[in-house]
């Protein structure tokens, strides 16, 4: 059985939604609300309205490692002394280790250098990655779900490994009940960010997350399923419509861009304004999103791009000119 537990946020996006799974003999909270103080009224009132306290939870599955839906798990563990449940990926983030934090840091100054942001954007953007800190705990995680596990407790749903929005995301399928728990991987009214990040390992290759997230979109596509419950918003159904929906809508995307590097802007940090020029209030945001699209202009050979003394200029390569 799955309820649903709406929790207040001070972001944007507005609630989260939180899904307690009742088991056979097993009470497993899926992702948590970020660390605030409504957040935490919100998640015991929501589990006190299906008789369930938090030092009840047996588990805290984690969908993936954003403020909204790990930041209560340090309190929850604390109180509950649950098992956390998450990719491998996300181990190594909700430690907030120094190390691994300044090897973030490390990653978004190369980027966003490689991009073309002056100082001032520079520090805007790190600034924004940064602050949503403040809203998580510490944690750790004592078991990995890879792709293909079942959740224990709750066997009829199975892992799935869905990165994009996030490179340690993770879905689950029930597929004799027709259902899928979503995170963000595919929420019905607004399209999820292909948040750009930093290889799990220093100095590996960066992800392309853009990418990543169309693979994991076409994988989910091709499952049937009859409602999906998403981290944000309302019940997704017709999930096979709005993710060709949403591919139809990053392709053309893709060719904005393309537009617009065949005007000659060439930075990516110009042409992240000049495809979202009234969205500087979240410049890491309109930053991946365009170099999602960059990245994938690339790969499929219509872009090219050189390092310019640290710089990278963008060009169209001669098959696509006009």
């Amino acid at each position: 059985m799955l309820h649903k537990i709406p929790i207040p946020t001070p972001f944007p996006v507005g609630n989260i939604n939180v899904y307690l799974l009742k088991g056979r003999d097993c009470l497993t909270l899926v992702d948590t609300g970020p660390l605030t103080q409504e957040a935490q009224e919100a998640l015991d009132a929501g589990l006190q309205n299906v008789g369930v306290r938090v030092e009840d939870l047996d588990q805290i599955l984690l969908t993936h490692y954003h403020c909204d839906h790990v930041g209560l798990v340090e309190n929850l563990v604390k109180r509950s002394r649950a098992k956390v449940l998450a990719h491998p990926f996300t181990g190594p983030q909700i430690s907030r280790n120094p190390e691994f934090e300044d090897a973030r840091r490390e990653f978004y100054l190369g980027l966003y250098r490689g991009l073309g942001l002056n100082e001032e954007q520079k520090d805007k953007a790190l600034g924004q990655v940064f602050d949503y800190l403040d809203y998580v705990g510490v944690g750790h995680v004592d078991v990995e779900l890879q792709e293909g596990d079942r959740v224990p407790g709750h066997e009829e749903y199975e892992v799935l490994y869905t990165p994009g929005h996030a490179l340690d995301h993770i879905s689950l399928y029930d597929e004799q009940g027709g259902v899928m728990v979503l995170g963000d991987h595919l929420i019905k009214h607004i399209s999820s960010n292909a948040f750009l990040e930093p290889p799990i390992r220093r100095g590996g290759e960066r992800p392309r997350m853009l990418m990543l997230y169309q693979e994991a979109l076409r994988k989910v596509q091709a499952l049937d399923w009859e409602v999906g419950y998403a981290g944000h918003g309302g019940e997704v159904r017709g999930h096979k419509e709005l993710i060709a929906e949403r591919l139809l809508n990053m392709e053309r995307r893709a060719e904005k861009v393309l537009d617009v590097v065949r005007s000659g802007i060439n930075t990516g940090i110009e042409i992240t304004l000049t495809m979202f020029p009234r969205h500087l209030e979240q410049l890491p945001l309109i930053i991946s999103e365009t170099v999602g699209h960059l990245d994938w202009l690339v790969h499929d050979g219509k872009l090219k791009v050189e390092d310019d003394g640290g710089l990278w200029r963008y060009s169209v390569a001669e098959e696509c000119v006009r």
